[in-house]
């Protein structure tokens, strides 16, 4: 009876390896062998992994979960000949931090890895709170890490039970699919960790007590974080006082709700495609950062929700709340032709211009003084204070006289008042507000239109063009306005 029981718990063991290999092979499918446009570059004067192998990189806190990560994943890697780093974050927040840090480094050089330790200073008036801060704070200093020693792959420990104390906890704060889907298994592209570098989690298959028992069979060394019992803490409540008490009336509930968590990442998977498609049909642009209203109302409200979701986050934007999208949504599509309402997201705003929604970076204040530049035949003068670039080109037709240009004093101004000009010869001339209202251009984006004098005569306004009155024959310049 001893042997069989010693055997199921072997094979039970080896089960947690056997998933794991799986689990990595089916992420390294997914990522690139060769560097791709895009991918994680190493930094110049860092280290060079192997080439045509995909480099690996275990976020190593020196705990029990990551112990077994780094233990199985460095076997993996000499088995199949890969590049593979530790990384480990400091965050001092534990006066054990240092002890943390020096056992990780013994441990990764045990096995021969790599070891790079990389210390993050946690703002102790962050908004988000210390949990949220350091977060964000050790996925960007992996983030960095990776792409300093070119890793295009970074491997977490997260397990079935991370995943089910996830879904409960977006459950209770009224997620939508994407928070109900919880975490997959592979991301090709993690917000936090920044640019070019793949996430992967081979260990979401397997129960905390499936990695409590490796640990023991593979006589791993660990450390323990005593915040992880602060309860203060949702998630340590949740794993301490609340999952216990469903544990007894539902037992063995973890599995059931990564079960729950898949098919949500099927509905989301599904939810995305169909924000593909109605993206390709609304999109007024090819960068797609502007969608056709009249296109976008033949939708329902839960499909405009879905692409609106979509294109958002696309961009950058981090999804807005349920009440701000329906808030979005009504007053983008229902207000007047000739207002122009507008949401700030920080980053970027969204506004609404004639039959058009539009996202903008958000550039802050425009300049408010006039600056000199003398021309010297450059084909382009770059205004970065514009946010754009003045262009010149050789024209056969109507221009500005080169001569003139190289002689005079250019000066780039913000409008004024009262300012006209004359777009077209057959055309009389009309103020700069009459002429911007007839060409749909918003009052925000007027004030990043310059105005360009040459000596005192108004001869350009980004946007609108050159002042008829001013072109000549012969040698002579157009001029354009492109935004940077």
């Amino acid at each position: 009876m001893a042997n069989s029981r010693k055997s199921r718990s072997r094979n039970k063991d080896s089960g947690v390896q056997a998933a794991f290999e799986r689990a990595l092979g089916n992420i390294l499918a997914r990522v690139s062998v060769y560097a791709t446009e895009g991918s994680a570059q190493p930094t110049k004067g860092s280290a060079e992994p192997s080439e045509k192998r995909p480099a690996l990189a275990v976020a190593y806190s020196g705990g029990l979960d990551s112990s077994v990560l780094l233990h199985l994943a460095s076997r993996y890697a000499a088995a199949h000949d890969l590049p593979i780093y530790a990384f480990h974050v400091h965050h001092g927040l534990s006066p054990n931090a240092d002890v943390w840090a020096e056992h990780c480094k013994t441990e990764a050089d045990r096995r021969d890895v790599p070891f790079e330790v990389c210390k993050v200073d946690i703002a102790g008036n962050d908004k988000r709170g210390v949990e949220e801060a350091a977060r964000v704070a050790r996925y960007a200093a992996l983030g960095n890490l990776c792409r300093r020693f070119g890793v295009p792959l970074l491997l977490t420990a997260h397990h079935q039970d991370d995943q089910a104390e996830t879904v409960l906890l977006q459950l209770m704060r009224g997620a939508g699919l994407p928070g109900l889907s919880g975490m997959a298994a592979f991301q090709q592209q993690h917000d936090l960790l920044g640019p070019g570098i793949a996430l992967g989690r081979p260990l979401l298959g397997n129960s905390r007590t499936a990695l409590e028992q490796a640990a023991v069979k593979f006589d791993l060394k660990h450390v323990g974080d005593e915040s992880n019992t602060d309860i203060r803490y949702r998630r340590n409540a949740l794993r301490h006082n609340i999952s216990p008490v469903i544990e007894t009336h539902f037992p063995g509930f973890a599995p059931l709700i990564t079960r729950s968590a898949l098919h949500a990442q099927t509905a989301q998977a599904l939810l995305h495609d169909l924000a593909m498609i109605d993206l390709a049909t609304c999109k007024a642009d090819s960068p797609g950062r502007t969608l056709d209203l009249s296109r976008l109302k033949n939708l329902s409200d839960e499909r405009t929700d879905n692409l609106l979701r979509h294109w958002l986050y696309e961009h950058g934007v981090q999804l807005p709340s349920t009440s701000r999208l329906d808030e979005i949504r009504t007053q983008m599509l229902d207000a007047a032709a000739d207002t122009h309402p507008f949401f700030d997201f920080g980053n970027v705003k969204l506004h609404r211009i004639a039959d058009r929604l539009e996202l903008h970076p958000n550039l802050g204040t425009p300049p408010c003084d006039p600056v000199a530049i003398q021309w010297q035949d450059e084909h382009e003068i770059i205004l970065p204070q514009w946010r754009g670039r003045l262009v010149f080109e050789k024209t056969a037709g109507p221009g500005i006289s080169a001569d003139k240009l190289r002689s005079g004093m250019l000066t780039v101004s913000p409008r004024i008042g009262q300012e006209r000009l004359k777009v077209a010869a057959n055309r009389p001339s009309k103020s700069l507000k009459s002429l911007f209202q007839e060409s749909s251009i918003a009052p925000w984006q007027r004030q990043w239109l310059p105005l360009i004098y040459l000596e005192t005569d108004l001869v350009f306004v980004a946007g609108l063009g050159m002042d008829a009155r001013l072109l000549t024959q012969g040698d002579s310049r157009s001029m354009r306005w492109e935004r940077a």
